[in-house]
């Protein structure tokens, strides 16, 4: 039950791209470690991701309880979601997309000059399933962003997300988890958003 997305988006994404291009859900999405705020974050950006890319995203509580309704077998870390469960989940949401992958978290303590840091990895593996298709047609496995990723990386993912970066604080594994997933999918999803928009 822990393995899949439950949790609500809880930011208000701007309206300027919604619908231009249809409607798409971003479920379900397989975690193997990190915490629960980590999690819901993962969400946020993933519906921030469709949002960017011209898409109307269906909330999380939708697309639970049509994945629940279609009875579609429970995702675990170890077994993907068929290509026929996707498009059964699609048809039932009425959406044209789906957007789904699996995020795993390497949160530790390193030593710098100054002493102990921690750092969270998130190692991201993103698709985009296509309903009427009934394929993936965009994929990018196991990119790997560190929540203390350079400047420069993260001027990129500032032009994909609406909302800042998360701040780290110290020995808070929780906002490093949220930083590096927030970096993560950015970087996994950026080429398929710039596509979608041209």
């Amino acid at each position: 039950m822990l393995n899949l997305a439950i949790a609500l988006t809880l930011v208000t994404i701007p309206n300027h791209a919604v619908n231009a291009k249809g409607t798409a859900a971003s479920f379900p999405w397989l975690f193997a470690n990190g915490s629960v705020t980590s999690r819901t974050m993962t969400t946020q950006v993933s519906d921030e991701v469709l949002t960017r890319a011209g898409y109307s995203a269906l909330s999380q509580e939708s697309a639970l309880s049509t994945w629940r309704a279609s009875r579609l077998p429970e995702p675990n870390p170890g077994v993907w979601p068929s290509a026929s469960s996707l498009k059964a989940f699609g048809i039932a949401a009425k959406v044209d997309r789906v957007l789904y992958g699996k995020i795993v978290w390497h949160t530790r303590s390193i030593w710098v000059n100054t002493g102990p840091k921690t750092i969270s990895t998130a190692t991201v593996t993103a698709y985009v399933f296509d309903v009427s298709k009934g394929r993936n047609v965009y994929s990018r496995t196991k990119m790997q962003a560190r929540s203390d990723e350079k400047p420069k990386v993260n001027q990129v993912v500032e032009a994909i997300l609406y909302t800042p970066l998360v701040s780290t604080k110290g020995d808070d594994s929780t906002s490093q988890e949220q930083r590096a997933v927030q970096l993560g999918l950015a970087l996994a999803y950026r080429d398929w958003v710039r596509s979608s928009l041209r």
